[in-house]
Order: structure tokens, then sequence, then C-alpha cells
């Protein structure tokens, strides 16, 4: 994979990219995320984890304005995002969903390319940016592939190659890396920790792997019924006691022997009559 991806949108890494004030959504007359509040700066890898049905998807769809909130705001840059016309938020913010349907058989040129729908350039610009997004993703070989043609993993390659082509300065991706391989992850990790440490990226990744967090992220957000359960840096969250409260499961903190970072062990249950989610956690140094 080419170690330099791009064309930038530099900007100051102390601004707040997002600020969410208050946020509450309902569904079905349940609430969905209760009164969630915080600020990501610009420039920083945040990950946003907790078990399945926290709400962690809903914040991010409510984040981009696809999801309206019962009360709070959203702003991105300093705009209230319901104010921001499609092309604003187009400008500002690029997005891997979790899920894509794809009607049509469209090329994977086509696709990637249709991330730079709100850039006022011609159409050589546009191949010569969608080209360059799909060499870095490690995909240039698959461009005239069909999209519906594709692995699993092959279409998350895709999707954030076309997120990349956007060139916006917010990156939110909705579980990116599921169903790459381990070094297709790293790779792929280390492409967006370039993205935000040497364009003032801010890039948002909801996320199951504790220990790809861990590894890459500046900044963790956990999210348990809805509810914000914690928010800090790896080294502040990642203690046992914490990720067995929060997971329901026991789980042993220790340190990566060659990255300076907290490793994370799960344990089965102890006993042939312990409960799949018994709780308990060790941390060791």
């Amino acid at each position: 994979m080419p170690a330099n991806y791009a064309t930038g949108n530099e900007g100051s890494p102390g601004e707040n990219a997002i600020e969410v004030r208050g946020l509450t959504i309902c569904a079905r007359g349940r609430a969905i995320l209760k009164d969630i509040t915080f600020d990501l700066p610009r420039g920083e890898m945040i990950g946003i984890l907790g078990p399945n049905g926290a709400g962690k998807t809903t914040l991010l769809k409510t984040i981009t304005g696809y999801l309206s909130p019962v009360s709070g705001r959203v702003t991105l840059f300093g705009m209230d995002i319901d104010s921001m016309t499609p092309s604003q938020r187009a400008m500002n913010m690029a997005i891997v969903p979790q899920n894509i349907e794809v009607p049509f058989q469209f090329s994977v040129m086509e696709i990637v390319s249709m991330g730079r729908y709100c850039h006022d350039e011609g159409l050589e610009e546009t191949m010569a940016a969608a080209q360059h997004a799909m060499d870095a993703c490690g995909i240039g070989h698959l461009a005239q592939r069909s999209f519906d043609r594709l692995s699993g993993g092959e279409r998350r390659l895709v999707l954030i190659s076309r997120c990349l082509c956007q060139d916006s300065p917010l990156f939110l991706l909705d579980e990116a890396t599921s169903g790459l391989d381990i070094r297709r992850k790293l790779e792929i990790f280390e492409l967006l920790r370039r993205e935000a440490r040497g364009k003032a990226r801010t890039i948002v990744i909801v996320l199951h792997d504790i220990n790809l967090a861990s590894l890459y992220l500046d900044r963790l957000f956990f999210i348990k019924n809805g509810e914000m359960a914690g928010q800090g840096t790896v080294e502040e969250l990642l203690s046992g006691s914490y990720l067995s409260d929060l997971f329901e499961t026991r789980t042993i903190v220790t340190e990566h022997p060659e990255c300076d970072r907290p490793a994370v062990l799960f344990s089965p249950p102890r006993g042939p009559h312990s409960s799949p989610t018994g709780k308990g956690g060790d941390s060791h140094a």
C-alpha cells in the first residue's frame, strides 16, 4: 500500500470538528440514545465502542444528519448540522456506512469517483483522485470490476477508497474494516492514522475490536444502553475492571510487548456452572 495518499484539507488541530450537546434519540416510544454530550477535537482518531445494540450506529447516523434527535444538537466545524445543505455536508464529512446496497452494476471506479460529486472539477481530475484513493487502499487493480462481483472485504475497501476520494476533513466510519483480514485491517488503520496526523483530519470509527482501538486510536467513547458509559484516552479507559463491567465478561488487561499500549484478553467463564456473562477483571502492568 503506498505510503503517500493525497490531496489535503489541512486545518488547526485545536478546533473541534464535532460538538454534540444533550442528544436524545427515540424510536417507537423508546429512547435509543439518552442525553449524549461530547466534543471531538480536529486531527484525532476516535473510537465509538460498546456492546451490540448500545446505540453506536444510531449516534453516527445522528452526527451525519440522517437521523433527527428529539432533543439536543450537533455541530460540525461550528455549523449546525440541520442548517447544512447536502453539498456542505459532503464537503465537510465523508461516510463509510455499515451496509450499502448498489442496485446497478457500477464499476469500482464509478463507485469511488462518486465521492467527488461535491467538488467542482473536470472528469480528468475526478478520475485521477479516484485512482489515487484506490491505489492507497491497494485495490487499483479492481478499478474496472463490477462492485456486485466483489467479496465482502473488497467492497469495504471500495467504500473506504470512496471516503478518501471525497477528501473531507471529517471521516465517519461504521465498522469499516469488518470482513477484512488482519493484514488489511492494520494497513487501513495505518493509512487512516497518516490521514489524521498528516492532514489534521478527524476520524471517527465505530468498531468492536478493542485491541485495534488500543493500537491506533487517540480517544475512546463507550456507549451502553444508549448512554455514555465512558470517554477518555486509551490509557484512561482500558482497565480490566472497567471492561469487565461494561461487557459483562472476564477481562485481563496487560501491556503490549512492543507498542507501549494496553492489550486486552477475554477469558471464558470459570467452572462448569458459571454464567457466560460472569464478571470479574484484572489489570496487569
